[in-house]
């Protein structure tokens, strides 16, 4: 490949040179950002994340509303543009600056790298809390008939840090200096998916079983007063077992399903349903069983006794044995710990944060521009989750972030501009343009 200056010559063809430069015009790899923005507009998400915020400049300078702001960080995570340095280079791009709602060739550039730098260094880490019931709003008006019951998923997430990052400490179980983010996901029963309904960014590694009690008295209330007489069920992994936790949720009736770790009393008390899956193992032409029973058993924090739920299984590489705690959850216990089990897909929401939109990416110096990162990405995570759901009945409707984004955003775009209207013209190329079409249709179906 040689350089002549601003083109460049690619040998692909036999007969004809292939010469490549940057002169295309105004042109967009981001032109499926519109149905974002469109889809943004209809849920009035960022409007109502920005009623939650205060604007801490003087009018008078201000040249970038705290709305355009909070749109233009957001919609670059949804694109996977994560940093906010990647705004030196997107705030002339003409797709991004229509998305925000600005002309894209005579509207005013958007804002520069240091502007969204000031934002997550002026937000305050109560202000990102009060985020939180924005996404809790989202999941409540979303349109679906009154549930009969509500599961909520609660687990934590290892995002490293890379610095001097305050409230950063070194953690065992996951070997590393990070933050232990904590989130809740929300579900009906029926539906595929699982809806981020609180996120936050505790400053310590401890347990917090007040703070986990207040949020849950905050999504309960809320769920109860949306839905009267709906059934509430938590599941949680074993960092979650606290007695007192069991207490508050026995107390205003949520019903829950958590694990606990291993102890020699539970493991003695579950000596022969062991047995049996040993027996039953080795009477399988697979070497494998795998049985369920529940025990009687009281740790000595406990203020009462509590029926834990025990799985054993015997594979050829062994015999392990699972605990639950369960309160309120019917069914026999396989299928109660068929239910337990379902928490496993918040993990892979967890995934979708992180790999999809870089939820991780922790690299501020202060505690509280963090959070902001946190509540930012958190979102942008809702608003591509509302993509999902409107791409219900297509190829798209169990797509994860990552496809989501290649499919309905990153498509090229030539953007024309008049005094009279705006021309966006996408790739005709575009493999998913059917879908997309048919996406757009259905949101112009609702706002008309």
């Amino acid at each position: 490949m040689s350089d002549s200056q601003s083109t460049l010559s690619f040998p692909l063809l036999p007969r004809q040179p292939v010469h490549v430069d940057f002169s295309g015009g105004s042109l967009s790899s981001d032109g499926g950002l519109l149905l974002l923005a469109q889809l943004d507009r209809h849920l009035g998400l960022t409007q109502q994340v920005v009623a939650s915020l205060h604007d801490w400049r003087r009018p008078e300078r201000v040249h970038h509303s705290l709305l355009d702001l909070i749109r233009q960080r957001v919609y670059q995570i949804a694109a996977g543009y994560e940093d906010a340095n990647d705004a030196t280079a997107l705030r002339h791009d003409p797709i991004l600056k229509l998305a925000v709602g600005r002309p894209p060739h005579s509207g005013p550039d958007l804002a520069s790298q240091p502007t969204l730098s000031r934002l997550e260094a002026a937000l305050s880490e109560a202000e990102c809390d009060d985020v939180n019931a924005v996404l809790l709003g989202q999941f409540l008006h979303t349109p679906r008939r009154k549930p009969t019951t509500v599961v909520l998923d609660l687990d934590t997430s290892e995002h490293p840090t890379y610095g001097q990052q305050t409230f950063a400490f070194f953690n065992g179980h996951y070997g590393s200096t990070c933050y232990l983010p904590r989130f809740f996901f929300a579900s009906v029963p029926g539906e595929r998916d699982q809806y981020l309904v609180r996120a936050q960014l505790p400053d310590h590694h401890g347990e917090e079983t007040d703070a986990i009690r207040e949020s849950m008295a905050a999504l309960v209330g809320a769920i109860r007063k949306q839905w009267p007489g709906v059934q509430v069920r938590l599941r949680a992994d074993a960092g979650f077992a606290h007695p007192e936790l069991y207490a508050w949720l026995e107390q205003h009736d949520v019903a829950y399903a958590i694990a606990i770790p291993a102890n020699p009393v539970l493991q003695k008390k579950s000596q022969r349903l062991c047995e049996a899956a040993a027996k039953a193992a080795s009477a399988s032409p697979t070497q494998r069983a795998c049985l369920f029973g529940k025990v009687w058993y009281q740790a000595g924090s406990w203020e009462k006794g509590r029926r834990v739920l025990v799985k054993g299984e015997v594979t050829p590489t062994g015999r392990s044995l699972r605990f639950v705690v369960v309160w309120g959850v019917g069914g026999t216990p396989r299928q109660q710990y068929r239910f337990y089990g379902g928490r496993g897909d918040s993990e892979n929401r967890l995934k979708e944060l992180k790999e999809g939109l870089h939820s991780d990416r922790m690299s501020c110096c202060e505690f509280a521009s963090n959070k902001v990162r946190r509540m930012l990405t958190s979102v942008a995570y809702v608003l591509v989750q509302q993509l999902r759901r409107l791409a219900q009945q297509t190829e798209l409707a169990r797509a994860q972030v990552e496809r989501l984004r290649l499919s309905l955003i990153k498509i090229g775009a030539r953007v024309k501009e008049s005094q009279r209207r705006v021309v966006v013209e996408l790739c005709s190329s575009c493999p998913w343009q059917e879908t997309w079409r048919r996406l757009a249709g259905r949101l112009a179906g609702v706002a008309g």
